[in-house]
Parts: C-alpha cells; sequence; structure tokens
C-alpha cells in the first residue's frame, strides 16, 4: 500500500477521530513526530488527547500549533528552563528533617510558567480543537480527567512525575502523572470526545525492553523490578482499555513507536532525531493497515 492510498484509508476512518499520545519520559519529541506523520498521510485529527508527555503534545495540537511549530519550540529547551529543585540549604533541611513535607524533588513551578508562555492557548475552552488529558488524583486514589480550565496547570499534573516533581493541587485532590492510570486515555476518549476513531501512538516503557532475568544481572536490581512492576501493571490497563474501546465499536489504529533515540534532561540535543524517526515510523506503521 502505498502513502497516497494509505491516506485516503485514514481519511475514511469514522468521525470524530482524537489522535492519542502515550505517557513516555520526554516522549514529546517523538509525539510531535508522530503528528507530522499523519500530516504527511493528509489526517488532520478531530481532537487530541495523552497522558504525561503526551496530554504536552495535546495541549500544543490542540491549541493550534503544528508538528513542525513544536519541534521549533522544544529544541530551544535546556534542562534549567524547567528544573527548578529547592536551593542547597533548603535541601539539606529537607534531608536532615527526614525528607518530610515536600512531594517532589522539583516544584514545577517553572515547568508551568514555561507553558504559559509557549503553548498557543492557556485555556482548555480556547483551543481550536477539543482537548483532553489524565491525572491520578492521590486523595481520591482516581483517574482525573482534564478538559477545562487552564491549560498549563493541566498539562503540569499530567505529567507531575511522582517523587521527581510536586504533586499539584486541584479542587481539593493532589494530581500526579497521569501516565500511572491511563498509558495512553482510550476509554476517556470514548467518554468525553466522543471518538469514533483512535489513532494511538505509543512509546513502550523502557524497564518492559528487558526479560526479567537480564533486569535481575542489573545494578539497583530491586528499584528495577519495581519499575518493572509498576510499567507491566500500566500496560496491562492500556490492554483493557483497547479491548474495552475495540468492544464499543471504535476504529483504532496503533503506531508502536520502539527503537526511538532516547531523549531526556541531559539528551534534549537526541530530539530533532527522535521527532524524524517517529515521523518516519508513523507512516511505515500505517501503510501497513
Amino acid at each position: 500500500m502505498t502513502n497516497q492510498e494509505n491516506a485516503v484509508d485514514l481519511r475514511d476512518l469514522p468521525r470524530p477521530v482524537v489522535a492519542v499520545m502515550s505517557s513516555g519520559f520526554f516522549g514529546f519529541f517523538a509525539h510531535a513526530g508522530f503528528l507530522q506523520g499523519l500530516a504527511d498521510l493528509g489526517l488532520s485529527p478531530d481532537a487530541y488527547a495523552g497522558s504525561s508527555s503526551g496530554a504536552l503534545v495535546a495541549a500544543f495540537a490542540a491549541g493550534g500549533a503544528s508538528p513542525g511549530r513544536m519541534l521549533e519550540l522544544f529544541s530551544q529547551l535546556g534542562r534549567g528552563d524547567f528544573w527548578d529543585p529547592p536551593s542547597p540549604a533548603d535541601t539539606i533541611r529537607w534531608l536532615l528533617g527526614g525528607l518530610k513535607g515536600r512531594s517532589g524533588y522539583l516544584a514545577g513551578e517553572a515547568f508551568e510558567r514555561l507553558l504559559g508562555e509557549y503553548l498557543p492557548v492557556t485555556r482548555f475552552e480556547d483551543c481550536p480543537k477539543p482537548c483532553l488529558m489524565s491525572a491520578l488524583d492521590l486523595t481520591s486514589a482516581r483517574r482525573v480527567v482534564l478538559t477545562s480550565g487552564s491549560l498549563p496547570l493541566a498539562v503540569r499534573a499530567s505529567g507531575a512525575v511522582p517523587a521527581l516533581f510536586a504533586a499539584v493541587p486541584h479542587e481539593g485532590g493532589l494530581l500526579v502523572d497521569g501516565g500511572l492510570i491511563d498509558k495512553a486515555p482510550l476509554t476517556a476518549c470514548a467518554k468525553h470526545l466522543g471518538a469514533a476513531s483512535l489513532v494511538v501512538h505509543m512509546l513502550p516503557s523502557s524497564s518492559l525492553e528487558r526479560t526479567p532475568a537480564q533486569t535481575l544481572a542489573r545494578t539497583m536490581a530491586l528499584l528495577r523490578i519495581q519499575s518493572r512492576s509498576v510499567d507491566a501493571a500500566r500496560w496491562q490497563m492500556y490492554l483493557d482499555q483497547k479491548e474495552a474501546v475495540l468492544e464499543r465499536g471504535l476504529a483504532l489504529r496503533e503506531v508502536m513507536a520502539r527503537d526511538l533515540p532516547r531523549c531526556g534532561p541531559k539528551r534534549m540535543h537526541h530530539g530533532p532525531a527522535a521527532f524524524a524517526a517517529a515521523r518516519q515510523n508513523a507512516k511505515n506503521v500505517l501503510g501497513a493497515y
């Protein structure tokens, strides 16, 4: 099947079509590349959704930013733009006090301010296209689906990795990383966006790329097994949601992003390569449907 033929197939998906982007540590370059791949194939989603890094890209896309514009903005980022730990003196007091009183090393406020400057719009209600993102409420121990109000606050909450970023106060709750409860928020798209079709960009959790035996052979094996256990549970929840939306009759196209260049706080320079690889991967995978 050629890309041109596939573009017609994608455009024929039942509407509305929602582009759903998974959680994945610093996966925003790859998600933007995925959206560029959709654009190359002639598909313009009707709405966007995501968890954690996927929520970040969903907010930009729903706000009207093109994938190319996202690449331009993300490429300007450096660690210092969002890294807001306590001062050295406060860190010492925190350590001596038994690590009490803080839910995360980074406050996350610098990240929220940055989003306020970079996002095309700062409220869900002002987005040209609908958008949603998920978070986990530590107070109620339930999923929270964010569809209204402040976009910077919602993106910060959906990406608040526990222990790294502080939990975000919201309507009496404390929100943390949506990827813990929704690797990709499929059922929320059906319920809140009325999706008829989902095109999913899935960034696999790195801990699941090795066998348990390989994990046990590495240093800090106990912590690695803990991480793998959490990621395995998240993957099972994703599979359950996938089954649920298919049973409801939604069309689903899944792009599994493997072997992409890895980005991180000290590897932001890998971003353009991750964008390009995800762009091509999306076209290759969708061409197989």
